[in-house]
């Protein structure tokens, strides 16, 4: 008689337990990517990679242009009626300071291409962070106002009903400060 006592105060619990327990998933990708401030941060990422592209195109550009100076030289070099040594001059006078010039713009630009590349990305974490922080303040907001005892990334979820999806109420949330549209 005690065992079945105990057996069903368990299972009482139990059920108690579960029934009191509110759960509740929501998507955090889905979130963040509907977060104005992060499509703010996107977009001035995208200026800066824009910017960063149009100043590449430029330098390579300038060295196509050398390019081409090198491949005039090379022409002039090899007129048959001139001597070998006038034609090692044009080669040491004319293409040597080109191609210096050429391997000077190559290395700008692979310098360009990764500290730029090093600066966005840590830019991008810092502010991806901050945004975190942000709307997981937020959805303690929305976890209070639902009573939720547990709030789950709904990618760790194997189910979920979709009424305990909060995931549309979140992004209305964070998005509650957004300025005005232009």
């Amino acid at each position: 008689m005690k065992k079945v006592s105990i057996i069903l105060a368990g299972i009482f619990a139990a059920t108690m337990l579960h029934a009191a327990t509110n759960i509740y998933v929501v998507n955090m990708s889905e979130v963040y990517s509907n977060y104005y401030k992060a499509k703010e941060a996107a977009a001035q990422i995208k200026t800066s990679v824009d910017a960063t592209n149009a100043e590449l195109e430029k330098m390579n550009k300038e060295r196509q242009d050398l390019m081409k100076k090198i491949q005039d030289v090379q022409t002039k070099a090899q007129n048959p009626a001139l001597a070998e040594d006038a034609k090692r001059k044009i080669v040491e006078t004319e293409a040597q300071p080109l191609l210096v010039q050429i391997r000077q713009i190559e290395q700008n630009m692979e310098n360009m291409r990764r500290t730029t590349a090093q600066k966005l990305q840590e830019n991008a974490a810092g502010i991806r962070k901050v945004h975190m922080q942000e709307i997981s303040e937020i959805i303690k907001t929305v976890a209070k106002e639902k009573n939720a005892d547990f709030i789950v990334e709904k990618s760790v979820c194997y189910f979920s009903k979709p009424e305990v999806d909060i995931t549309q109420d979140v992004i209305k949330a964070v998005n509650a400060t957004a300025p005005a549209a232009k």
